[in-house]
């Protein structure tokens, strides 16, 4: 089955931040990695390729999950531009949502996500797909704005019970969008689900994903945030015994973009562990320009003097964080490098969750 050669499902944003730390990941974990990356327009472009374009910078043409960024849909259906048509065109439910199926005839490495929006096209949908012998991922929102209610959750595996067998390899992830330390308490429902939902699909792999990235830093200098998606998924996963399910989070990122405002973020940077975040935040004093990329740099020597901070691994991220403690001007002097630096480095922990870092070779095979 496709799916049992995979242990890590980030859900990645198309985003610059995204993109350059999955861009920078050694190659040879790019390998091991099958992320999934809802589509949108790439910065201000005016076209689907520039997003596709981008996605095969980073990670060139291996296989990837892909679906419909659906903030970004909304966004488009009320408005005349190019771009906006073209990907109304790609969620348009039409004839089992040909269009959304044509694209995965055009990008063979792309793997589909099955789009829920428009149900009564949904097994015409999932035809269209075991036409194309692909490997399928279901990915049920359990929470938040997109949440998927329990009559159209039945009505979903009722539809694919008697397909179930035509489908090339069956990946179903429980995402939980927003998770905290309630849903560490309570991580029996998820278990329980997954085993319920194995009686139905017992060819199936599972996956459950979510993420307990803050939303606001505000009135902390320095500190540590537990990962409950990772302390999640290992509750889940004992429970489970011998049932393998895959791990995924949104690679230390959040999940629903804050709402712009609020002046300069304040210099921050952030060190992934296996189970939590640490961070040192650094508040302004003066109205100088140059003191931002001074108090970055601070963070950074803060950080690496640190007793978390692992000197022998050797990631773009934590070379991004030691240039920055030495003041190089392409270290990180803006949220969005400290965000990219972040997600390389959690990217690469997740992956190897359950190996000794130390005795891992991050360093790329020389080219001349």
């Amino acid at each position: 089955m496709f799916f049992d050669t995979f242990n890590y499902i980030p859900i990645l944003g198309l985003k610059p931040a995204d993109m350059a730390a999955l861009e920078e990941l050694p190659e040879k974990d790019k390998d091991l990695l099958l992320p999934l990356l809802p589509l949108k327009r790439w910065t201000t472009s005016t076209s689907l390729d520039k997003a596709c374009n981008r996605i095969e910078k980073a990670f060139g043409i291996r296989k990837i999950l892909i679906d419909i960024d659906k903030d970004f849909l909304v966004e488009c259906r009320s408005k005349d531009t190019p771009i906006a048509k073209e990907f109304c065109s790609l969620g348009d439910s039409t004839n089992g949502y040909k269009n959304w199926i044509d694209l995965f005839k055009r990008k063979t490495n792309y793997l589909p996500v099955l789009q829920l929006e428009d149900l009564a096209e949904f097994t015409s949908q999932l035809n269209g797909f075991i036409e194309l012998n692909l490997p399928i991922a279901l990915r049920i929102e359990m929470k938040g704005k997109d949440k998927v209610e329990t009559e159209n959750f039945k009505f979903i595996i009722r539809n694919i019970l008697p397909l179930a067998n035509k489908i090339n390899s069956l990946l179903i992830i429980l995402d939980y969008t927003d998770y905290d330390r309630t849903d560490l308490l309570n991580y029996s429902e998820s278990a329980s689900l997954i085993i319920g939902l194995n009686k139905y699909f017992p060819n199936a792999k599972f996956s459950i994903s979510g993420t307990s990235f803050p939303y606001s830093f505000a009135g902390s200098y320095k500190g540590e945030i537990p990962i409950y998606e990772r302390l999640i998924y290992n509750k889940v996963q004992n429970y489970l015994e011998d049932m393998k399910i895959i791990y995924s989070d949104r690679a230390s990122t959040r999940a629903y973009s804050i709402d712009g405002g609020g002046g300069t973020p304040l210099p921050r940077i952030d060190y992934p562990l296996k189970n939590d975040w640490r961070f040192v935040r650094k508040e302004f004093i003066t109205d100088d320009e140059n003191e931002k990329d001074y108090l970055y740099q601070e963070a950074a020597i803060e950080v690496i003097n640190s007793d978390y901070w692992d000197e022998n691994l050797h990631l773009w991220g934590t070379q991004m964080i030691e240039r920055t403690a030495l003041r190089d001007p392409y270290g990180i002097n803006s949220p969005q490098k400290a965000t990219s630096a972040r997600i390389n480095i959690h990217l690469y922990n997740q992956l190897h969750y359950m190996d000794n870092l130390s005795d891992l070779d991050t360093d790329e095979d020389w080219v001349d």
